[in-house]
This record gives structure tokens, C-alpha cells and sequence, in this order.
């Protein structure tokens, strides 16, 4: 990888990583920028107002939503490269799409070979004036485990807060001949990245060796290891990787002590006592520190348990939530359509009762349509029977007595103004009008109640009486 660019590990919300991706571009040394983003796949998809989990979804659904997510992704880091452009910094984007955001940065630092990488320490709510530790899970991870050759600066809130870098040598001397390179195999000791036992110092030397049996003397690179913290605890020092410093701890010789010229016995014996009881200790302490730093990974490990747990617990109820607050917005909805449906059966019987009331008045009004048409038909038999005597008078010019049908059925007068009644026989309208202002409602011929006292003019007969009139 080019020592020209600068890799910066930013994430999705703009707002909250461009105070890094600043602080980047100041330090960046007039250098390419590289932004680098693990994409994060969405484990509940919503629908509906609803999130459901991927595997319940089907793949035609979920690969839609993943279609959105990258588009969304790809504007953000559109985003980026344009805030750096806009300054007139040379920039570039990496990305890959990983579950885990953390294991996602320590693979683009092993498949990009990333020698300077630039990420935050913890969100801008955490940081302090006294903060000297890491506080995001997925900032001690990357510290962890990235490789060594990777310079690795945390950020938070514009500040430099923790950086993983080589510094210092010390010379270490090793007796009758051992060489610095038995201590772990390699001719160089590189510290594993791993993190301090709790209430160690920041930097982790071995103990200082007799100078008065060293043979030889040479450098030994290490590197510092900051203490960092992990859900709460001081994480502990792999000792274990350092086998071969177990093995050299009782091979240090007491140096010869000479008075007058002779040995002092029993000042040798002590000192050789204390030598071999400080190399029991030394041992002891050695064992001790692996046996913590055992139970301390065993408690991180078994904590993380507990918080996953504890996660997906909470998603659970969560969902559990989400299922019942769906489930009553359902019975609602079906409470709704039952009134809906209930209002509309009504509506139904009101709209049937109407038709059959109306079927019953047409049915009234063809009868009445019916008896109107008989009605009709009689009066016309009439006018065919008034004609007929009107073309028998006419022949017959030597009779002069009017006919019985010019006088009045009631009067016996001839009619001046003749009317049909509703009984069907013609009357004189004024002598009828007289009838029914005496109180009468029957038929002066059949002496029946007549239906109402309409009259209708009998134009045909009056046609008749008055051309009778003339000619005689």
C-alpha cells in the first residue's frame, strides 16, 4: 500500500464522523484521503410501519431492501469525497459489506495493506478533557487486533486520544550465551497486540537480568501496549506468548562473594537462598499473572455472553412489542370494518322497505290507470251512442218532442250546460250543483254514493241539444 494515502474509517451518519474526516484533512500532510466503510446489512427490514426480521422475508423483498441500502450508502460516501473536494483534497472510497463493523476494518486493513489508518475513539458524547482510553467496543477491537504495521490514530471529538506505534528499544542481556531470539523463536521480540494486566504499568518490560553473566548484549525492539478497557475491565497481557522467559528465570547465578581472600561460606549460602527465593517468586508471580489473565478473558468472554443475551432479549421484546401493538391495530381496523358493515345492512333494509313500499303504490296506481281506461272506453261508447240518436234525430225531421237524454234526469228540463257525474249519467250542471249543496253524496239515478263530485262537461250532448234547438 502507498504511504501517500491516509485511510480514514468513517461511518454512516455524516454529521457525526465529519468532525474525524476534519481532522484527517488537517493532519493529512497534503496526502490522498481514502474513505473506507463497512456497510452494515439491516437485520430487520421494515414494511409497513413494521420491522420484520431478513429471514422471514422473502429473498425477492430482502433483495430489494438491500438494493436501498446500498444507494443510501453509496450517497454517503458521495458525501464525504465532495466535503474533501470542496476543501481540495484528493479522495477516494474503499468499502466492503461485513455483519460486523469492527472485523469489517481489521479486513480492509489486511486485504488494502493499510499502514495509517484514522478512526474514532468513542462517540463526541463520551469525550472529556481527562479521557485517555478507548471507549468504543469496536475502537478496542480494531486496537487489538489490526495488524502491527498498521499506525492507527483514534479520534474523538477533534482530538487525538490513543494512537498504536512502535516506541522504544532496550537492550537486554542475556547469560552464558542465551541469545535475545530464544525468547519467542524470532530473531525480533514484537509484543503481541494484546492488552495489560489489570493495575500494570502502560509499558510491560521484562525483568532486568544479572549484568555480571551476560556474555553478550544486544537490542530488543517491543512494543508499547496501552492499557485499554473492554466492557468495563483493565484487559490482561498474554504472557503466555513469552514460554521461554519461564524456563530462564532460575538459571540466574549469585555473584562470588570474596573476604580476606576466601569465600564467606555463609554469606554465599544466603545469597544463594535469596537469589533462588526471589526466582520462586518470580515464578510464582509469572503463574499468578497467567492464571488472572485467564479468569479476567473468561469473565470478558462471559460478559459479552450476557450482553448478547441481554440484546437479543431486548430485540425479542421489542419485536414482541411491535407483533402486539400490530395485532390491536388489526382488531381495531376489523372493529371498524364490523360497524361499517353493519351501518350498510342497514342502509340495505331501509333501501328494500322503500322498494317495496313503492312496488305497492305503482301496483295502486296501474289499478287506478286500469279503472281510469274503462272509464275512458265507456264514455266513448257513450259519444258512439249519442252520435247514433244524433243521426237518427237528424233523419228524422218531422218529430219535435226532445229525446229523453236532452232532459235532466233530475229537473226533466232540457240541459243547457250538460255534465257527466261519476255514476255516468249527465245531469244538468247547475241542478247537480244544487243536489250536492243540499247535503247529498249519491247517484240521483241508482241512489249510490257517488266517489267524489267531479263533473266533466258533455261537450257532444250540448253539441246536439243546441243544433236540436235551432232546428226546431
Amino acid at each position: 500500500m502507498d504511504d501517500n494515502i491516509l485511510h480514514v474509517a468513517l461511518g454512516q451518519n455524516v454529521k457525526e464522523y465529519k468532525s474525524i474526516l476534519l481532522w484527517t484533512l488537517q493532519n493529512s500532510g497534503g496526502k490522498t484521503i481514502c474513505v473506507i466503510h463497512i456497510h452494515q446489512p439491516a437485520n430487520m427490514i421494515p414494511i409497513m410501519g413494521t420491522r420484520f426480521p431478513a429471514s422471514t422475508l422473502t429473498k425477492q423483498k430482502v433483495r430489494a431492501y438491500r438494493e436501498i441500502e446500498r444507494q443510501n450508502m453509496q450517497k454517503i460516501l458521495d458525501e464525504y469525497l465532495l466535503f474533501c473536494r470542496k476543501i481540495g483534497a484528493r479522495a477516494e472510497s474503499q468499502h466492503i459489506e461485513m455483519d460486523s463493523i469492527e472485523k469489517g476494518i481489521v479486513n480492509l486493513i489486511c486485504q488494502l495493506g493499510i499502514r495509517k489508518l484514522v478512526m474514532g475513539a468513542a462517540a463526541d458524547k463520551h469525550y472529556s478533557k481527562k479521557m485517555m482510553d478507548l471507549k468504543s467496543k469496536k475502537a478496542i477491537y480494531v486496537c487489538l487486533h489490526a495488524p502491527v504495521s498498521c499506525h492507527i490514530q483514534f479520534i474523538c471529538k477533534g482530538r487525538l486520544i490513543h494512537t498504536s506505534e512502535l516506541v522504544a528499544s532496550i537492550d537486554c542481556s542475556v547469560g552464558s550465551g542465551t541469545d535475545v531470539s530464544s525468547l519467542d523463536g524470532t530473531d525480533d521480540f514484537w509484543t503481541p497486540r494484546g492488552s495489560v494486566a489489570e493495575g500494570s504499568s502502560d509499558e510491560w518490560y521484562p525483568p532486568a537480568l544479572d549484568n555480571s553473566t551476560c556474555s553478550s548484549r544486544r537490542p530488543v525492539d517491543i512494543v508499547r501496549i496501552s492499557s485499554v478497557r473492554s466492557d468495563g475491565t483493565d484487559n490482561g497481557l498474554e504472557l503466555n506468548t513469552l514460554p521461554q522467559y519461564k524456563d530462564s528465570l532460575p538459571c540466574l547465578s549469585p555473584p562470588s562473594v570474596v573476604q580476606d581472600g576466601s569465600i564467606d561460606e555463609t554469606l554465599y549460602s544466603k545469597l544463594e537462598k535469596a537469589m533462588t527465593e526471589a526466582g520462586n517468586a518470580r515464578l510464582e508471580a509469572f503463574q499468578e499473572t497467567q492464571r488472572r489473565g485467564k479468569a479476567e478473558k473468561d469473565a470478558i468472554e462471559a460478559m459479552h455472553k450476557a450482553q448478547v443475551s441481554d440484546r437479543l432479549c431486548a430485540e425479542e421484546l421489542k419485536q414482541r412489542k411491535e407483533i402486539e401493538e400490530a395485532l390491536a391495530k388489526e382488531k381495531e381496523e376489523h372493529e371498524k370494518v364490523k360497524i361499517q358493515l353493519s351501518k350498510a345492512m342497514e342502509d340495505l333494509q331501509f333501501a328494500l322497505d322503500q322498494k317495496s313500499s313503492l312496488e305497492s303504490k305503482i301496483a295502486e296506481s296501474n289499478e287506478m290507470v286500469e279503472g281510469l281506461e274503462l272509464r275512458i272506453v265507456s264514455a266513448v261508447e257513450l259519444l258512439q251512442t249519442y252520435k247514433k240518436e244524433r243521426d237518427e234525430l237528424l233523419s228524422s225531421k218531422e218529430h219535435s218532442e226532445p229525446p229523453s237524454y236532452f232532459l235532466c234526469p233530475i229537473s226533466q228540463d232540457i240541459m243547457q250546460d250538460p255534465h257527466v257525474a261519476t255514476d255516468g249519467f249527465t245531469y244538468e250542471a247547475e241542478v247537480l250543483r244544487e243536489w250536492f249543496d243540499r247535503g247529498h253524496d249519491t247517484s240521483p239515478m241508482t241512489n249510490l254514493k257517488l266517489e267524489n263530485c267531479n263533473l266533466v262537461p258533455n261537450y257532444a250532448l250540448r253539441s246536439a241539444i243546441q243544433e236540436w234547438q235551432q232546428k226546431h
